[in-house]
């Protein structure tokens, strides 16, 4: 009887700890949704980072459709996690493309895909969708997929995700829409960027913004550690102790966007100076920053960075030095008879750092003229630059 009381009180004394565990970790699961029936305000977040290499010589062992002929390429999809090889066949400047979706080295008893122009890229021809199982850490996973082509390009062959993943509930009292989309169209949701144009993204709706996968996401003022299942089948809230430090700046409206190397990718903005982030260290591959002018007017530029910018935040005070003005370069495009192209290029630091929006009072500034001049400094034309 002793011993059955120590049970009973022991396993009792269980629950609470188990229940509260239970709390601590959130679990939403994900429902499948497809591109081609969410509208075209999908259509703004599709990305096109998986190009496809082509080559003239068609693989080894593979058994070739009759209309096979010299303006046809051959190619070779990687995806999944291990990834597995699937062969593909595409008719230059003609309407055909054949993937070999059952993976036996036979493309004759596959559908052969026609193209249609492409209701998302405006110069594009898309081949599908088509249904791959790739296999996700193991687990065979139905997937769809669509060739694009590039009609201004006939030799830029992209492999686009027709499928993706919705996940809706309650974390910390608070209703949490996030879609998860397959961006590098490498066969899993779960591929994390190593830079600015790589791995897979989501949305973290209503505010409609695409971003790379975050690996920590901020619910009231908690942090949560957030996976995603491979297959897209699942992601999880963990709450997390998280320590952030201070990066001071010289405007007072920041708004940074960089991946660390432990924290992924973060977003970090302040309207005193201060960046809140991890200690970490960082490649910053985007800041917007804010003054005001003499006159009162508000200046805003967002500057993107071709080459990604270090920056180490230890615990305590940390600096990142931000430009003190914007450099403005021209660029000279095409020559048709006697009409050149030239378009003016904004610059923050240097080359690489170039302002991709400007804006004063939250509107674009009115476009800015070009004064043509001779040697002896008499103005020969005056042009207006336009936006585009």
């Amino acid at each position: 009887m002793y011993r059955i009381l120590l049970s009973v009180f022991a396993i009792c004394a269980l629950l609470p700890a188990v229940a509260q565990a239970q709390q601590e970790s959130i679990r939403l699961a994900g429902q499948v949704r497809f591109t081609a029936t969410s509208g075209e305000e999908m259509g703004r977040y599709m990305s096109y980072q998986h190009s496809i290499a082509l080559r003239k010589e068609p693989p080894k062992g593979v058994k070739l459709p009759t209309w096979a002929n010299a303006s046809c390429r051959y190619g070779t999809l990687r995806l999944g996690k291990p990834a597995q090889e699937w062969h593909l066949m595409v008719e230059l400047g003609g309407s055909r493309v054949v993937v070999d979706t059952n993976r036996n080295s036979d493309l004759t008893d596959d559908e052969v895909l026609r193209g249609s122009a492409d209701t998302m890229l405006y110069f594009g021809t898309q081949f599908g969708p088509f249904r791959l199982s790739a296999s996700a850490n193991g687990t065979p996973t139905a997937r769809y997929f669509s060739i694009v082509t590039d009609d201004m390009d006939s030799g830029r062959i992209y492999l686009r995700s027709e499928d993706y993943r919705l996940f809706e509930g309650e974390v910390d009292g608070k209703a949490v829409k996030i879609v998860l989309m397959d961006s590098n169209a490498d066969g899993v949701f779960d591929t994390h960027a190593r830079s600015r144009w790589e791995g897979d993204s989501c949305i973290f709706l209503p505010d409609k913004e695409a971003r790379a996968l975050p690996r920590y996401y901020q619910v009231g003022n908690r942090y949560y550690r957030l996976t995603f299942a491979s297959d897209g089948s699942a992601c999880e809230f963990t709450p997390s102790e998280l320590q952030l430090a201070t990066v001071e700046v010289e405007y007072p409206q920041v708004q940074l966007t960089a991946i660390g190397k432990e924290v992924g990718y973060w977003e970090a903005s302040t309207e005193n100076g201060r960046l809140q982030l991890p200690a970490d260290e960082y490649s910053v591959v985007s800041y917007t920053f804010g003054t005001r002018d003499s006159k009162g007017d508000q200046w805003q530029a967002t500057v993107s960075l071709a080459d990604p910018v270090p920056l180490k935040v230890s615990a305590g005070e940390n600096r990142f030095p931000l430009p003190k003005e914007l450099t403005a370069a021209l660029a000279f495009g095409s020559r048709q008879g006697d009409t050149l192209d030239v378009s003016l290029v904004l610059y923050a630091g240097g080359r690489l750092q170039q302002v991709t929006l400007l804006e004063r009072n939250g509107n674009l500034p009115p476009p800015p003229t070009l004064r043509i001049i001779d040697r002896n400094g008499k103005t020969i034309q005056v042009e207006k630059f336009h936006y585009g």
